[in-house]
This record gives C-alpha cells, sequence and structure tokens, in this order.
C-alpha cells in the first residue's frame, strides 16, 4: 500500500518498491539504482554473486505495467562506476522504454561517472536539476540555498530506520524521510546499505514494511 503526500498542492504517492509516482505528470521517480554494481565488483576480484540485471530491470517493468508512466526520473547514481558490459544492457533497455513513448531523464549523481560518448544513441536526458511547476525541485544531491516554499526530493544518502521489536530484537529498514523541506528517497537497487535516520521533531520517517509505507 502507498502512502499519499500533498507537496505544495502536488499529490504524490511514496510506493514501497521504493519510488515515488507523481499522477499529475505521470511520472515515476527512481533513485540510486546503482546498476552494473555487482559485476564492477568482479571485474575487481571481489566475490559477490552473480550479476542478473534482467532481473533489476524486471523490476522496473513491473512498475511501468502497473503504473500509468509516461516519464521516468533518475535521480542519479544510476550506474554505480566505470563502463561494464550491464551498461549495454541497461542502454538497450532505457531506448526500449523510449519506444513506449516514455521518456528518461537522469539528474547526474556522484557515481554517474561515465563519458558522455557513452549516452550517444541512448533517449537519457542528462539533466542538472528537474523543477516542477508547483516548486518542487529534483535532484541527486540536496540544493542549498532553495527559496523557503520550494521542496527539494533527493537520494544519494540511501536512508534506512531502526525499528525495536522488543526481546532485544530490531529490524533496519528502508525508508523515505521528510526534513526541512528535502524528501528523501530510498536507494532502489538491491544491493545498497543504508543510513540510519532519527525521527525529530521536524522531521517524519516512511518505512518500507514488506509492501506497505507506514508513518512511524
Amino acid at each position: 500500500m502507498a502512502k499519499r503526500l500533498e507537496l505544495n498542492g502536488l499529490e504524490l504517492y511514496l510506493l514501497p518498491q521504493k519510488v515515488i509516482y507523481i499522477p499529475k505528470y505521470f511520472m515515476l521517480i527512481v533513485s540510486d539504482w546503482h546498476l552494473g554494481k555487482l559485476t564492477h565488483f568482479r571485474k575487481e576480484g571481489l566475490f559477490v554473486p552473480a550479476p542478473a540485471i534482467e532481473e533489476e530491470l524486471e523490476r522496473l517493468n513491473l512498475l511501468i505495467d502497473e503504473l500509468d508512466v509516461k516519464e521516468i526520473v533518475f535521480l542519479g547514481d544510476l550506474f554505480h562506476s566505470e563502463w561494464n558490459s550491464d551498461w549495454e544492457k541497461l542502454k538497450t533497455y532505457i531506448n526500449s522504454i523510449n519506444n513506449l513513448s516514455i521518456k528518461c531523464s537522469l539528474t547526474k549523481g556522484n557515481h554517474d561517472i561515465l563519458a558522455e560518448n557513452h549516452f550517444h544513441h541512448m533517449n537519457l536526458r542528462l539533466i542538472e536539476e528537474l523543477v516542477l511547476s508547483e516548486g518542487i525541485v529534483l535532484s541527486h544531491e540536496p540544493i542549498n540555498g532553495l527559496p523557503d516554499y520550494m521542496y527539494n526530493i533527493v537520494g544519494h544518502i540511501h536512508p534506512g530506520c531502526l525499528i525495536e521489536a522488543g526481546a532485544r530484537q530490531s529490524f533496519k529498514l528502508a525508508c523515505f524521510h521528510l526534513q526541512n523541506k528535502v524528501l528523501t528517497m530510498p536507494a532502489f537497487g538491491k544491493f545498497t546499505g543504508l543510513y540510519l535516520v532519527k525521527k525529530e521533531v521536524n522531521s517524519k520517517i516512511f518505512a518500507i514494511v514488506n509492501d506497505t509505507v507506514i508513518a512511524i
């Protein structure tokens, strides 16, 4: 079950699949996918599970099938590091999305270090940020100096929260974190860590518990 929010009058939904959907713009926002990470680690000689980028791409396919999507915005760290073979599979996939009349944009993050030539013949627009008319800015990291009325939707830190369950048990869960008009998204990538955030007076935490997003 998704969690509905309203920012500056704009309705958006926090989904348990770790994405945001904005019905007005038919827009899906995905952050910190870090595709190619396992292949990168294996190239470096680290023992990690065999990469299965097709399974990762299918996760996005399911969202596209479920929602009315006309635009996908990747909030940075789409690809983990330097070029590897997973990039070509991603490139083919992005172009196939474009054939469905879905446009894609990337607000470049700190891990998006591929040279410009790798983006040639790829239907992916590279931007620093995307500003919606309601005064909401999409970017990889928070932007300093925005007007007080504006909200900033970001990724980067992979927020998580600690849930105490009694009997000295606790669980770490991915979450959405809203503080000082900055809404931080969880990482979409399966192989990412969590940065634990704490509930404060001026913050809200929306934890992902199985197929539900709940305020805690």
